[in-house]
């Protein structure tokens, strides 16, 4: 049995530019992270990103409907914007892409703008 010959090693040096057109924004406000299936080594190779929107369910204004109304809900449905397969170091990237928007987001503002009010208490 013959051993499978390897292939040469090249390096390329390449450009990238993002397309003029870009597609419309999508909301996004529901986030999930799962590692990926373990690779030979026992460890996952690479993560999995699924970005999502909920919309709050509309309910009624009278003072009735609005304690019986959210009872009645089983669960508000997320909508899956996109999907994405990150391996760690791109995952490093992009987090460290996230905290410089954040800090950039900041320095901008003055300080932390429209702080989720679950955080306040």
């Amino acid at each position: 049995m013959s051993t499978p010959e390897k292939p040469p090693t090249m390096v390329y040096n390449l450009s990238l530019r993002w397309p003029r057109e870009q597609p419309k924004a999508q909301p996004a406000n529901q986030f999930a992270i799962a590692p990926g299936l373990p690779a030979r080594s026992g460890q996952p190779d690479e993560v999995y990103l699924v970005i999502g929107h909920a919309d709050p369910p509309f309910l009624s204004a009278s003072q009735d409907g609005m304690t019986s109304q959210p009872e009645a809900l089983e669960a508000v449905p997320i909508d899956v914007v996109g999907r994405y397969v990150l391996t760690r170091n791109r995952l490093g990237e992009l987090a460290a892409l996230l905290q410089a928007a954040v800090e950039a987001y900041d320095r901008a503002t003055g300080g932390e703008q429209g702080e989720d009010v679950r955080n306040e208490s």
